[in-house]
């Protein structure tokens, strides 16, 4: 998963700052925007994890972020340490700019019934930073992996926009099914990661079977063709089209000529 996260980040030109443990710290300070991301990745896997836990497991970052360590500093203070040398005014905004994103390995995604109302409550928590929680899976990391790996040539922005673009899939999503796959991984996050902007694909819509088969007539059989669908009877209309003499005598002529060259 982090390989995953760090490509994204990439892509929209953010920089690893600093890491610690399982703490990872972005930054995007140019002239236009300004903009911070701790990663605080959680080991959720052991069946014995209850609710409680949980919580705790995703407090402790806000806990870290203000509170001392071993070495006398919280994460706050050691990223304002590495900001500070670049530009003292960034470094003074840290709380403003910053956001979090938990990516949360579990066994099973079925894990997440347990822990519904807890996500979204340490997400509307208004303390220190904006938190964003991303449950995944192995099964998922990897299926996604591989995916990316089939497209050198692309751009990760691109294969996770094609894979979020398939239909089928969606709708089995939205019947409340936890898929375990790559497009509910894609999904979650295009949701959960605030920069990442799905690439639309437009499709050309497939040719109508009528009009496919108008497409290949001549332009004669089409004028009939129009003509039938139009639902006209007038007979002169017809004639017209065949490019038929339109006096009784020539048209007598005409077909006297047409059966005789059938033979």
């Amino acid at each position: 998963m982090r390989e995953l996260i760090r490509q994204i980040f990439t892509a929209y030109g953010f920089d690893e700052k600093w890491q610690d443990d399982n703490i990872e710290f972005y930054s995007d300070a140019t002239e236009e925007k300004t903009s911070f991301f701790l990663i605080n990745y959680i080991e959720a896997t052991d069946e014995g994890i209850t609710g409680a836990t949980m919580r705790t497991m995703l407090k402790r970052l806000e806990k870290e972020y203000i509170d001392e360590d071993s070495n006398g500093k919280g994460v706050k203070i050691k990223i304002q340490e590495l900001l500070v040398n670049d530009n003292a005014s960034i470094a003074a905004q840290i709380d403003k700019n910053t956001s979090a994103i938990y990516p949360v390995k579990l066994n099973s995604l079925s894990d997440l019934d347990k822990y519904r109302n807890l996500i979204y409550s340490i997400e509307e928590s208004p303390h220190y930073f904006r938190k964003f929680i991303l449950p995944y899976t192995d099964n998922q990391v990897d299926k996604l992996k591989r995916i990316i790996f089939d497209y050198p040539e692309k751009n990760i922005v691109n294969v996770l926009s094609e894979i979020a673009n398939q239909e089928d899939t969606y709708y089995d999503l939205a019947g409340h099914r936890n898929l375990d796959n790559a497009y509910e991984l894609v999904i979650r996050l295009f949701s959960k990661i605030p920069f990442l902007q799905y690439n639309f694909i437009a499709e050309q819509k497939p040719m109508a079977v009528e009009k496919r088969i108008e497409s290949e007539m001549d332009s004669e059989l089409l004028r009939y063709h129009t003509l039938i669908c139009d639902n006209c009877v007038d007979i002169d209309e017809y004639i017209k089209v065949s490019n038929l003499p339109e006096d009784d005598a020539a048209i007598e002529a005409e077909i006297k000529k047409r059966l005789e060259e059938r033979g």
